[in-house]
């Protein structure tokens, strides 16, 4: 391959937020499948070249729940570790995204603004599967509650109040840190 080559293979990879030669890949926008199935090649094609961590950044207002499910099985089942960090926001399903990264390094930076809330639902006029996709729902919270409470220093019934409250819960880093969603806040350069 030549040098041109590579230059354009590295601007591809990047263009879709995988940093290849830093083993970083940014989540950026909402956790929806174009930008999870991005993440999730980017993960394997990372562990397939290296034992070496990988960095993921998640900068999100958040998304759909099943995506986050996807990304959190791959980050936890692949054999390198994977580090986490949050940057300026990360909200609703993102903050879930952070906490099962690799234990000792989650990171957020530190004016990054947290918010959790319960799931919700879009019908598109299915009334008739109302039902269903309510319970659907209430289970993926139930389990994304049961986790964050074995990734944090919280239980599942602190967790369960933000994921089953009618309002929006806004925090920072120093309470992320506090209830161990993330292990160090990065703070300015001396």
């Amino acid at each position: 391959m030549t040098d041109e080559d590579q230059k354009a293979n590295i601007a591809a990879a990047l263009e879709h937020g995988v940093d290849v030669e830093g083993r970083r890949i940014f989540l950026q926008g909402d956790v929806e499948s174009d930008s999870i199935a991005l993440a999730v090649r980017g993960l394997y094609l990372l562990a397939d070249q290296s034992d070496e961590p990988i960095d993921l950044f998640v900068a999100s207002y958040g998304g759909d729940i099943d995506e986050a499910f996807q990304l959190h099985d791959v980050t936890r089942t692949i054999r390198v570790p994977v580090r986490t960090t949050a940057l300026g926001v990360c909200m609703s399903a993102a903050p879930f995204l952070v906490a099962c990264g690799q234990k000792g390094h989650r990171y957020a930076a530190e004016n990054t603004q947290f918010m959790m809330h319960t799931a919700s639902l879009e019908l598109d006029g299915q009334l008739g599967h109302a039902s269903l996709e309510l319970e659907h729902t209430r289970k993926r919270c139930e389990r994304m509650d049961r986790l964050l409470a074995k990734y944090t220093k919280k239980d599942y019934r602190f967790w369960a109040k933000f994921t089953k409250s009618s309002r929006d819960h806004y925090f920072g880093a120093e309470e992320a840190l506090e209830w161990g969603i993330i292990d160090q806040i990065w703070s300015e350069k001396d």
